[in-house]
C-alpha cells in the first residue's frame, strides 16, 4: 500500500521545517505570509496553519502585529534547553550503560561515526551537521529502551538543531566531530555524568556569543 499523500499544510510545514533546519533560512529571517503564500502557491489560512505547527515545534516565533520568523533562541531558551537535555540525557545514558554492563550499542557508536563523517565532508551544510548531532544524542536516548524519555527529547529535537545553528563560528567542525567521539568514548569508560560538562560547554558557548 502506498504512503497517503500529504496535504497541503502538512506539505508546506515539510518544506519550511526542512528549510529552517537546514539553515537555508536563519534565525531571525523574517516569514512574510504575502512572499511565502506566493512562492508556495498556498492560500494564506494554510500558510498561517503551516506556521503555528512550526511554532508548537520551537523553530518559529509568532509576535501579534509583527508577524512570524524563524526563531532565535533567547538566553531563557538555551537554558531551558539544556536543563531539559541534562535532565533526560544523563538519565538515559545511566540507564543504557546499567542495561549494557558498562557499554552503549552499537548504533551509538555509528551514530557518532555518522556525525564525525559528515563534519568532515568538503564544505559540509551546518544543517546536515546540526542533524546528525540531533541523530546522535537521540540514540544515547533510545539506549535506555525508555518510550517515555524518548519521546520527550524527540519532542525538543528541532529546536535541538535550531540549538547547533546558532553556535558561534569558533564551534568548529573539527570540534564538533572531536568532541563527539571523545564522548562517547568517556560515557563508557567514566560513566553518564560526563554528559552533564559536554552539555554545558556548548550552551555557554552559545549565551557568550
Amino acid at each position: 500500500m502506498s504512503a497517503p499523500a500529504l496535504n497541503t499544510v502538512d506539505a508546506l510545514t515539510q518544506a519550511l521545517r526542512r528549510r529552517i533546519l537546514d539553515g537555508d533560512l536563519a534565525p531571525g529571517t523574517p516569514l512574510r505570509e504575502e512572499a511565502l503564500s506566493r512562492e508556495y502557491d498556498v492560500a494564506r489560512h494554510s500558510l498561517r496553519s503551516a506556521l503555528r505547527s512550526l511554532q508548537g515545534e520551537g523553530i518559529v516565533e509568532i509576535e501579534p502585529n509583527r508577524g512570524a520568523r524563524v526563531k532565535s533562541l533567547s538566553p531563557e531558551d538555551v537554558h531551558g534547553l539544556s536543563e531539559l537535555r541534562i535532565a533526560l540525557e544523563l538519565e538515559a545514558a545511566r540507564m543504557a550503560l546499567e542495561r549494557e554492563g558498562g557499554t552503549l550499542p552499537a548504533s551509538v557508536h555509528r551514530a557518532a561515526e555518522r556525525l564525525a563523517a559528515r563534519c568532515r565532508r568538503t564544505r559540509p551544510s551546518w544543517g546536515a551537521v546540526a542533524e546528525a548531532h540531533e541523530a546522535l544524542h537521540h540514540e544515547i536516548v533510545l539506549a535506555a529502551e525508555s518510550p517515555r524519555l524518548a519521546a520527550a527529547h524527540r519532542l525538543a529535537g528541532a529546536e535541538l538543531r535550531l540549538f547547533v545553528l546558532q553556535l558561534p563560528p569558533t564551534w568548529t567542525l573539527e570540534r564538533m566531530a572531536a568532541d563527539h567521539l571523545a564522548l562517547v568514548e568517556r560515557l563508557e569508560s567514566e560513566g553518564a555524568d560526563v554528559l552533564r560538562p559536554h552539555i554545558e560547554e556548548s550552551t555557554r558557548a552559545l549565551l557568550e556569543s
